[in-house]
């Protein structure tokens, strides 16, 4: 009996000793399990940022691919309008390829602000275009000393080096009749530029209103300019910006009526359309395309209108 009583009196202190290492080793284990769980959030955390920073990098992409593209599709449009104004080099059609030349510089500008982005691959398409412009400078300029008029020079836009020389046709175009218009002969050319340029950074910059004021001045002050087409359809176009669709259809009209040999005229018909449209006018925005592609077929303008038409049936 005082055998056992001894027995259980050591087993009590072996046990009574160990309760502190179990207690320890316990806290060991669930010090552990937190680490585990922080690991397992961070792991978490890190695979979300993974995956967003993926989508990202899918959206750079996307980016870079539609700059690509759209400066493919600018460039296969440059390349049209050059191919047409190389076979029109006659001097009866000198008005019309200034006109041409005008749309064709900015389209140029606008090139190489997105060239860049896309990447050097086009540098060649570039270099191209400058030597097939220097060759439409030289023509330009044997065409103006043939009908004995001096050439107007067009600034390139920033980096190339080729300068555009425009020659000034032999008959001015007849000016419309706008009240306060004031005779553009002796005008000198640099301001004349400069005026259009100006009204034509307040419509990029997205200044419709300030665009209209713009245009409308320079059409008053150089009726006889060349510009003064491209002006009259830059009104329409801000105004149909602007939403007052009315006025919008009212500015193209009178660039048709005062301009009819403009090459901007199909382009204002298009506008003009789309006015009509915008206003539920369906069958005069029909007219007006049917008019369009049947007194100006091959035009670019007159392919919307097609589209345009399929879209109304």
């Amino acid at each position: 009996m005082r055998k056992s009583l001894q027995a259980l009196a050591v087993s009590s202190l072996i046990l009574t000793g160990m309760g502190p290492f179990v207690s320890a080793s316990a806290q060991q284990a669930d010090g552990r399990n937190r680490g585990v769980i922080e690991l397992l959030n961070q792991m978490d955390s890190l695979n979300a940022d993974v995956s967003r920073l993926r989508g990202q990098i899918e959206e750079l992409n996307n980016g870079i691919n539609s700059a690509q593209k759209r400066q493919k599709d600018m460039y296969l449009d440059l390349d049209s309008r050059l191919r047409r104004l190389e076979q029109d080099a006659t001097p009866d059609n000198q008005a019309k390829r200034e006109g041409r030349l005008t749309d064709l510089e900015a389209r140029l500008k606008q090139l190489e602000q997105e060239g860049p982005s896309a990447g050097s691959s086009d540098d060649g398409k570039l270099s191209e275009i400058d030597g097939r412009l220097r060759r439409l400078e030289q023509a330009a300029a044997s065409a103006a000393a043939s009908a004995g008029a001096p050439a107007t020079a067009v600034t390139p836009a920033p980096g190339t080096a080729a300068t555009i020389a425009a020659p000034t046709p032999p008959t001015p175009p007849s000016a419309p009749s706008v009240p306060g218009a004031t005779p553009s002969a002796g005008a000198s050319p640099d301001a004349v530029r400069k005026a259009y340029e100006a009204a034509m950074n307040s419509y990029k910059t997205g200044d419709y209103q300030g665009a209209v004021s713009a245009f409308e001045g320079f059409v008053k002050r150089y009726p006889r300019e060349s510009l003064a087409p491209n002006a009259q359809y830059w009104i329409g176009d801000s105004y149909f910006n602007l939403h007052d669709f009315r006025a919008a259809a009212a500015a193209q009209q009178a660039l048709i009526k005062n301009y009819p040999d403009s090459a901007k005229v199909p382009d204002a018909m298009l506008n003009l359309g789309s006015a009509h449209a915008a206003m539920n006018d369906v069958s005069a925005a029909r007219r007006t395309l049917e008019d369009l592609i049947a007194k100006h077929p091959g035009t670019e303008a007159a392919d919307k209108a097609k589209q345009r038409l399929a879209r109304m049936k």
